[in-house]
């Protein structure tokens, strides 16, 4: 059983975010794709914000480092195991995934409209998806859940020999191919007990629409939460940017060349902090946020930065409020297979690389199931130097998808 809840964890919540890496996309056949983007208006903004917001807030609550995540992947990865689920089980992940009165058919069908869309960004930017479902050969598995998952998800089932040291590898060599390298492995070990990976990847690589200038790149000192200072290599930008200045924060929007996806950065003021912020991340919030931006002058540093996160992330999605799918004496996943199934573990993994051109990101998740065993006056221009803990998200401004959100506390410098 153990083994099984760390197969679905490992999938549905393992994120890697990757500077120049790619992921490859789920096969175009197992996906009914049209370049028709009608179906656009149809995704739900619960679903994106919601749980992005609701899942950042638990795994940044207290931030004493780095926390990069992406909601997309991890909600894309439980979504798969949500096709499973049944009982209680089924209705916790209902709720924390935000689907709220959507049917199971909506459901699958917003998520692989979602896909459709994103897959649709300008090729300026590259940006890709793989999902991957890879079963213990001597288990069977409901014959619907599987179809479902490839006919919406793109993601087929592989039967492998669990007890073969080979499979470890092929595992993990998917999700090294589909980050292009930056997460070479997901998994450490297959215990005896597990007999399903539902696995996710999300790769995305963007240039700035308007790239910060190098030579404008500063030295400065940079204020960590714990009060101790650090240099870090600041990028410099004066001029008209989307900006808001919200309640005890301020934010910039930097859009990519493909004018779709978008950079958000937070910072908290002076008399605030970090934690705050992280507070603030609502559902309605974000939504309010999104909709006060407005061209202003003014002047934006940055840090450069490279992140590399990981995070087993099952005590999170208990506190999120499905720990059901967790549990021996709850757990319900009869819709996937006859045997008595939890999810053992939620592995989690990211990279993120910002840079005076633009930003790489990529991600994987892992879920591995196993047995149970303006004004009149003009304003002056707005000064925002990220010198202390801030707040980034990219989304996608047509689906207000969020791909990667992440607590900056203490910027590794990048290459």
């Amino acid at each position: 059983m153990r083994s099984f809840l760390y197969a679905c964890t490992a999938t549905a919540l393992s994120l890697v975010s990757v500077c120049l890496v790619a992921c490859a996309a789920p096969d175009q056949s197992t996906i009914n794709a049209s370049n028709d983007d009608s179906n656009d208006d149809a995704t739900s903004i619960k679903v994106s914000e919601k749980f992005a917001s609701n899942f950042f807030k638990l795994a940044a609550a207290s931030p004493a480092s780095n926390v990069v995540i992406s909601p997309y992947s991890v909600s894309t990865a439980l979504s798969m195991v949500y096709n499973g689920a049944a009982g209680k089980t089924k209705s916790q992940m209902h709720e924390v995934l935000g689907y709220d009165d959507m049917s199971d058919n909506a459901i699958n069908s917003q998520n692989s409209d979602l896909y459709k869309s994103l897959m649709r960004v300008n090729p300026v930017s590259e940006l890709t998806v793989a999902n991957a479902l890879f079963a213990n050969k001597n288990f069977k598995f409901d014959q619907s859940f599987v179809e479902t998952n490839q006919k919406y998800f793109g993601a087929k089932l592989e039967s492998l020999d669990f007890a073969d040291a080979s499979t470890l590898e092929k595992i993990n060599g998917w999700v090294n191919d589909n980050t292009k390298g930056k997460i070479p492995t997901i998994i450490d070990r297959i215990p005896p007990t597990a007999i399903l990976y539902l696995v996710n990847a999300v790769y995305f690589k963007g240039m700035w629409l308007d790239e910060f200038v190098k030579d404008q790149t500063q030295q400065v000192e940079f204020t960590v939460a714990d009060g101790t200072k650090k240099q870090v290599q600041m990028m410099n930008r004066s001029a008209k940017m989307e900006y808001l200045k919200g309640k005890n924060f301020q934010a910039v929007m930097l859009p990519y060349k493909d004018k779709r996806l978008q950079m958000c950065i937070y910072l908290p003021d002076q008399k605030s902090d970090i934690k705050a912020l992280v507070t603030a991340f609502t559902a309605e919030n974000l939504k309010q946020w999104n909709a006060q931006f407005d061209k202003k002058e003014g002047h934006l540093g940055l840090p450069r930065f490279k992140i590399e996160y990981k995070a087993e992330l099952s005590k999170i999605l208990k506190e999120a409020g499905m720990p059901c799918a967790f549990e021996d004496n709850c757990a319900d996943f009869k819709n996937m297979t006859k045997e008595p199934s939890v999810i053992s573990r939620v592995l989690h993994k990211t990279y993120l690389e910002v840079n005076e051109k633009g930003t790489e990101a990529a991600a994987a998740t892992a879920v591995e199931m196993s047995v149970t065993s303006a004004p009149a006056n003009p304003e002056p221009p707005f000064e925002m130097v990220c010198d202390r803990p801030f707040v980034v998200a990219i989304r996608d401004d047509k689906t207000n998808a969020i791909l990667f959100l992440g607590a900056i506390i203490d910027p590794p410098p990048a290459d």
